[in-house]
């Protein structure tokens, strides 16, 4: 029994903060479109963020007997949970904060030993079957007392109507754009692209020829590799962008965009050339990712319940549960 948690910014040097500097130095030309890979790479914005909020998510009353210092003291029907198993579980549990981790690791062990006492007690199984195999005891014992629904049709299809939107494919767009770049910590610079990409989106719209001017611009001032192109950045479909640029770049009309967007490269003077819209698919399709989806759903709520009566049946001190689905698997 294991517990799920729920659980860059590309610098550009004082020189890149002219466009025409960024056009003369290789250097400080940043990479095109920012990958959803490029989050996992360190970046001080980011990091300040993440430890905020799990700061704002950690529950510290969860473990009654916990300090940074200290493994808690808890107990299942008189007996201690073994500190050294909570140390050893922690790898097991990573989290935002180390109080999240103990507290996941601790409740990991503590139902282990709920499960534990229920395969002692099972006429079934008893201790014998725990010494044999303590794993296969554990999934005997859950399937001898979590009985889950199965979805039916009815149910898989009503559920189908009431979440139809999530059941299309992704649009997908040809795209091109001018790529004004700023350090993200630098305000004032910013400030001074953002006037900058308006005047050029002005610029573009007045001239007589708007496409033969926006490739014009992007090979004068974009910071981007995609000017050599005009600013072409081919076809993009969700997920290939960073979150910032993607989020207002999907909602865009064909044409050229009349504000430009803003991510931790820069500001994106950005025009859709071309926006095929997703497919609808139909239930046909879809029913049995649905079927399955729901009969997970029920079997993680059912063995939720089932936990969730082992513990008030057992006397458990120095930690308050939190049996829930977004904690809890079978595992």
């Amino acid at each position: 029994m294991t517990v799920n948690t729920y659980h860059p910014s590309h610098h550009v040097n004082n020189e890149s903060k002219a466009p025409n500097a960024a056009m003369e130095n290789n250097e400080d030309i940043i990479r095109i479109m920012p990958t959803t890979a490029d989050l996992k790479k360190p970046h001080s914005d980011q990091e300040f963020i993440e430890r905020a909020m799990s700061e704002e998510r950690s529950n510290h009353k969860n473990l009654i007997a916990s300090s940074r210092d200290e493994l808690p003291s808890v107990t299942v029907n008189g007996v201690m949970i073994d500190r050294t198993d909570i140390a050893q579980e922690l790898q097991y549990h990573p989290a935002a904060n180390k109080e999240d981790a103990v507290f996941l690791a601790t409740q990991a062990l503590v139902v282990r030993e709920l499960l534990r006492l229920a395969v002692l007690a099972e006429p079934s199984l008893g201790i014998s079957a725990w010494k044999q195999d303590e794993e296969q005891a554990i999934s005997n014992l859950i399937d001898k007392n979590v009985q889950a629904t199965i979805a039916d049709t009815a149910t898989c299809e009503r559920y189908y109507q009431q979440n139809i939107t999530d059941f299309k494919t992704d649009p997908i767009m040809s795209v091109r754009h001018i790529l004004l770049a700023c350090a993200p910590d630098d305000g004032d610079e910013r400030l001074k692209l953002k006037k900058n990409a308006y005047e050029l989106i002005k610029q573009i719209n007045n001239d007589a020829n708007p496409s033969a001017q926006f490739i014009e611009l992007a090979r004068q001032y974009s910071a981007c590799p995609s000017r050599e192109q005009g600013g072409e950045l081919g076809v993009i479909d969700k997920g290939q962008t960073v979150p910032e640029f993607e989020s207002h770049l999907f909602k865009l009309d064909k044409g050229l965009a009349p504000s430009p967007i803003e991510s931790r490269y820069g500001f994106h003077i950005v025009e859709v050339l071309d926006k095929q819209p997703g497919i609808q698919m139909t239930y046909e399709q879809v029913s049995p990712a649905i079927h399955n989806k729901l009969s997970q759903q029920a079997f993680h709520q059912a063995l939720c319940d089932y936990l969730f009566t082992l513990a008030n049946e057992a006397n458990i001190e120095g930690i308050e549960m939190s049996l829930e689905q977004e904690n809890i698997f079978r595992g």
